[in-house]
């Protein structure tokens, strides 16, 4: 049965607004945004059916065991999970080369903004301009933007030291997305202003999420396409499901940005 629940979408007024609002802590959230109801379904069914495709509904499920053995040890993450990551991508994709900007470890503490659950629908990038972001990033790292045809951002998102009961994250199907749902804002968390988009409500939309994810379990998020034939965003969030008892412990969760790029 689909979870019954709400979720906070970008507020309908701010479609077309002449100046992208900000979001950035707990009260520009509440002034921004609306909640609205929805049904999340899970899609271990679709997955079973063969009926899911990275590319298509811009999210996936793939299993991974990592070596790492402290999620919280920054040194850790970077120097043993980047590099699973990287051949996690390159063997899903076909990508030539893999680029990680960040990573976020979220727990149950909800005390800083920017590490608790991300309680809106959002992407984590403008749609605006893919191949420019691309190019710098790659420009940074020094490799040349020239040798690649296509670049393409996903972000991987796994539980880390117990399975999700409560504070699941949902996605969009991309296939019942129109782009122009997806409206840009800046996000100020971090102390600056990072242009980046969520959609506004649209009852085409459908959600999903992977039921009682383990450890084991890595999704695949769409997140920005240089490739106007594949799926160009998935928008997504944490939500609450009110069958879960209260007193179950919150998802704790280790997300990583990365850039894949295509000779």
């Amino acid at each position: 049965m689909p979870v019954e629940t709400l979720v906070r979408y970008l507020k309908p007024e701010l479609r077309h607004a002449t100046t992208p609002p900000d979001i950035g802590d707990r009260e520009s959230r509440r002034a921004n945004t609306i909640k609205r109801p929805v049904l999340v379904h899970d899609a271990r069914p679709r997955l079973e059916a063969g009926d899911l495709a990275l590319e298509t509904h811009g999210f996936a499920l793939e299993n991974h065991t990592s070596a790492v053995a402290n999620f919280h040890d920054k040194a850790e993450v970077e120097a043993t999970y980047y590099p699973e990551m990287h051949a996690l991508m390159r063997r899903v994709t076909g990508a030539n080369a893999v680029y990680t900007t960040q990573h976020v470890v979220r727990t149950e503490d909800t005390s800083n903004f920017n590490l608790s659950y991300a309680r809106f629908v959002h992407c984590d990038y403008s749609l605006s301009d893919p191949r420019d972001a691309a190019e710098k990033l790659l420009k940074e790292r020094g490799d040349d933007p020239d040798r690649y045809r296509d670049f393409a951002w996903y972000n991987t998102w796994q539980p880390v030291e117990r399975e999700v009961r409560q504070n699941p994250l949902a996605v969009i199907d991309a296939t019942t997305l129109d782009e122009s749902d997806v409206v840009d804002y800046y996000y100020t968390g971090y102390g600056k202003k990072s242009l980046t988009s969520m959609p506004v409500e649209n009852a085409a939309h459908r959600f999903f999420y992977f039921a009682r994810m383990q450890p084991g379990e890595l999704l695949i998020i769409k997140q920005l396409d240089t490739r106007d034939e594949l799926a160009s965003c998935c928008p997504h969030t944490s939500f609450e499901d009110p069958d879960v008892p209260e007193n179950v412990p919150g998802r704790r969760s280790i997300e990583v940005r990365l850039l894949c790029a295509f000779e």
